[in-house]
């Protein structure tokens, strides 16, 4: 018989055996004396330990590179960043339980999105921890001892007294490994309550902050090698920037935005290979934040350098409105797509849906505003010789004119001809148009159509439907004229 209560006896003393299992598994190996391997002075070794440190993560960088697996890493360090902000999204616990208290709460859904997670982390650990030699081993964790010895707690303020037998990769694997076994226990309970969510989310940051090699790759911001921009038009670009700050923050805005385009196909990969939907909204939670600050970054320092150039002020109203219009992309995201997801009445179908929207609009958004700030440097520069298969949103605008044009005029013809369209019939076109060209509108459009097609929804062909339909008709019309003058 099952029960709601939390824990049930069996299978938690079940599953914290499990968890612990790791540490026992952990093979002990001799540590061999290296001091003699390093350069001393005035017995001290020459370099400060946290630079030491410095010299062997940029190293296992180097190396990464070299085993041609930077794409690995980045995925890794992007789903370490995306639990990072799904464990600590006051946004998320919101649209997920709005205003249900606390004690009614059911975390069901952070752990098994969090179980399916790490067991693509743990792939991408072993897939990463390349065999090295052993003095580079014992390096690591001499290097450790010296940061412990001269106690740096600013810098490292939650690294403990850990040594990985093999990597510091293996030992953080097998962590995940029983983990995960925990977490599979409590996915047999009924209800796992609030408390049981925050203990195995103290559990695995625990962890996470004795692994010096995972902590280093989080507190970067910026990977030169991870970050690196192969696409010459916008390499030339950067490089042919004469003022220092403004080359640096047009630097930061390129990688800002590439990677950006990144988190997106990883979202699109994860849809498209796995079966469960849930594991993407992490990505899209990593998404938001980069999204955040890229809105952030473009507001202050890019935009100061830009507007100090007399040789841009012409050409930087077209690249503000693009700046704002990313703004309004985003609320897209977070207002619109990402709250219907959690829907009681959203199905697996719709759920898909949502997601793929999340991915257009974002990568729509960020491939505009590329092309737009590439073009004040490069006024010749499309975006179709930035990026593979690109639609200008000038482009698609047309396409969706198009299709406007034959909703408006059966909407037309359904009320000079009475009789000859089913108002089902109109419905069904407005619900292909949602489907495969919505997102194409700006969000002062997107919104309103959304808000007409509840509407008539809500009529359900009642004697308020016409009114209603009559209302969208002329909303329909004044987008036309807008698309038609060019006013967008």
């Amino acid at each position: 018989m099952r029960h709601a209560v939390f824990p049930q006896a069996e299978a938690w003393f079940l599953a914290m055996r499990c968890l612990f299992r790791y540490n026992e598994a952990m093979e002990k190996k001799e540590l061999e004396n290296i001091g003699e391997f390093f350069s001393k002075k005035d017995g001290a070794v020459s370099m400060p330990a946290e630079k030491e440190w410095e010299s062997i993560f940029s190293g296992w960088i180097e190396k990464i590179d070299q085993e041609k697996m930077m794409l690995d890493l980045f995925e890794l360090k992007l789903w370490l960043e995306s639990i990072e902000e799904f464990n600590s999204s006051a946004y998320l616990e919101n649209l997920i339980f709005k205003f249900q208290p606390p004690a009614e709460r059911n975390y069901e859904f952070y752990v098994f999105s969090l179980n399916q997670v790490t067991a693509r982390i743990t792939t991408l650990l072993k897939e990463l921890d390349f065999k090295k030699d052993k003095y580079f081993l014992n390096f690591e964790e001499f290097i450790v001892d010296k940061i412990l010895e001269g106690n740096m707690e600013k810098t490292f303020p939650n690294l403990k007294e850990l040594y990985s037998p093999e990597s510091w990769f293996y030992s953080f694997r097998i962590f995940l490994q029983s983990f995960r076994t925990l977490l599979g226990e409590l996915l047999r309970i009924d209800h796992i309550p609030q408390r049981g969510y925050l203990a195995i989310k103290k559990l695995y940051h625990r962890e996470l902050l004795n692994n010096p090699i995972l902590i280093s790759l989080l507190k970067k911001q910026f990977i030169p090698r991870m970050d690196k921009i192969y696409q010459p038009d916008i390499s030339g670009i950067i490089g042919s920037c004469k003022e220092k700050n403004t080359r640096k923050n047009l630097g930061i805005f390129f990688v800002l935005s590439f990677r950006l385009l990144k988190i997106s196909n990883f979202i699109e990969l994860n849809l498209n290979k796995n079966k469960y939907l849930d594991m993407t909204i992490p990505l899209i939670l990593s998404l938001k934040k980069n999204l955040e600050a890229i809105i952030e970054f473009n507001d202050a320092p890019l935009w100061k350098n830009l507007d100090a150039d007399p040789a841009l002020k012409k050409e930087l109203e077209t690249v503000g409105a693009i700046f704002k219009n990313l703004k309004l992309e985003f609320k897209k995201i977070c207002d619109g797509e990402l709250p219907l997801y959690f829907d009681a009445d959203t199905n697996k179908i719709k759920k898909r849906k949502m997601i793929q929207n999340i991915v257009i609009i974002s990568e729509m958004a960020i491939q505009e505003m590329i092309e737009g700030v590439a073009r004040l440097f490069k006024p010749e520069i499309s975006g179709s010789s930035i990026f593979e298969n690109y639609v200008s949103r000038k482009q698609k605008s047309i396409e969706v004119k198009k299709k406007l044009i034959r909703l408006h005029t059966k909407i037309n013809d359904y009320f000079s001809n009475k009789g000859s369209i089913a108002p089902s019939e109109i419905f069904f076109d407005i619900n292909q148009f949602m489907e495969t060209d919505l997102n194409y509108l700006l969000y002062k459009d997107w919104n309103e159509f959304l808000s007409f097609y509840d509407n008539l929804s809500r009529t359900n062909f009642s004697i308020e439907f016409e009114p209603t339909m009559r209302a969208f008709h002329a909303f329909l019309t004044r987008v036309l004229k807008e698309i038609v003058s060019d006013k967008k």
